[in-house]
């Protein structure tokens, strides 16, 4: 008999293409999409998340380190893949044997992957990514040429793309993404003054294709956008729109994560709740536990501080986030009975709780909220 816990993540893949599509008639037929399915697409399953979007015909997945790759090969997937997060010497015969692509910095990784690809009879893709202020992976603008003149040289060995990443597009000031896109312009227009010119450039993120349509180039990485979220308040009315100018519904959040109640207890008036007494009911209350804590993934920072729906009614969580299990308040909930649904984040009739909401209030970002709904939550696809 087939059995799922009382605790679990509703995958929308409707809702999920939904935002594809929308995002396909945003950009037009000239800029493709590289989904970026990395993190198990951000806790929402990337096999089922790259399939959907490969459905949706898009044109490059990207995930973040090589053994996620390999995962998408071992399921069947042949499309383009992308090592976002670049990968160690050690790794390029796995990826030349297993076809995926990766983001380069170095020369000496350049030589390991030419040898590998040649020793395979292979060609090895890879895009180089040039820093223009994240500081985190990438070639310096001076030393960009001199990989690129290495690259063209080394045999087995092609530059399919030249990227970059935004340390800053999410936030209010604008000035610091300006700058790194004129870096990056700059180092682009060295290489096409010598006769160099990458056959795919991509920039934008999520927050980027929108704020600064400039950087859509010819292939975009959306991320965060794709599952429904935003990544900060500044995005919202931009994206809000961009889609009420072309005539678009909304994106949809992709993920709900819900529960069910296994207790109701009525408690006295100045009783403790949970661990280290933080929370002391102020009336006689019913509280109801349900099966989910931070094992789970909630953040325990959230204890004491967010809310949940139950009846389609927001209802305060009290007491302290366990492992297992986490207590609420339903004493203005009417006939609330064992095992009634609760929404952590989602929809309930006309109540919603998104991501975001428990992202600020945690003081995170929807990102970490998304990727840490654990393995032991059970996602149920809908499609």
């Amino acid at each position: 008999m087939a059995h799922h816990r009382a605790t679990r993540a509703e995958i929308n893949l409707k809702a999920f293409k939904h935002n594809l599509q929308n995002l396909k008639a945003i950009l037009g037929s000239s800029t493709g999409i590289m989904a970026v399915i990395k993190a198990d697409a951000y806790g929402h399953g990337a096999i089922p998340c790259a399939k959907a979007a490969l459905e949706c015909g898009i044109q490059y997945l990207g995930a973040g380190v090589i053994e996620e790759g390999i995962e998408l090969r071992k399921n069947g997937i042949i499309d383009p893949i992308l090592i976002l997060g670049s990968i160690f010497l050690d790794e390029s015969a796995d990826l030349v044997h297993h076809n995926l692509t990766t983001i380069l910095c170095n020369q000496s990784l350049a030589e390991e992957l030419s040898k590998e690809a040649k020793k395979q009879n292979k060609i090895a893709k890879v895009h180089i990514k040039v820093n223009t202020g994240m500081n985190r992976l990438g070639v310096q603008p001076e030393n960009l040429l001199e990989l690129v003149e290495k690259i063209q040289i080394l045999p087995n060995l092609k530059l399919e793309g030249l990227s970059t990443h935004f340390s800053s597009a999410d936030d209010e000031d604008i000035s610091i993404t300006k700058g790194q896109i004129e870096l990056f312009q700059t180092a682009l227009i060295g290489l096409q003054k010598m006769g160099i010119n990458p056959p795919i450039i991509h920039l934008a993120n999520s927050s980027a294709l929108f704020r600064f349509p400039e950087t859509r180039a010819n292939i975009v990485r959306p991320g965060l956008i794709l599952y429904g979220a935003l990544p900060s308040p500044f995005i919202r009315p931009i994206v809000n729109e961009v889609c009420k100018k072309d005539n678009l519904h909304n994106f949809q959040p992709v993920m709900q994560w819900k529960s069910k109640i296994i207790q109701l207890k009525t408690i006295p008036k100045g009783q403790p709740l949970s661990y280290s007494r933080k929370y002391f009911t102020e009336k006689e209350s019913l509280i109801a536990t349900i099966p989910l804590g931070y094992a789970d993934g909630l953040n325990r920072n959230l204890s004491n501080n967010m809310e949940v729906l139950i009846k389609g009614r927001r209802v305060p969580q009290v007491g302290n986030i366990c492992m297992d299990m986490t207590l609420i308040d339903v004493s203005g909930v009417p006939d609330v009975k064992l095992r009634e649904e609760v929404v952590i984040f989602g929809k309930q009739g006309e109540e919603e709780i998104p991501v975001e909401e428990l992202a600020e209030r945690s003081n995170t970002i929807p990102y970490e909220l998304l990727c840490n709904v654990s393995k032991r939550v059970p996602r149920i696809y809908q499609s």
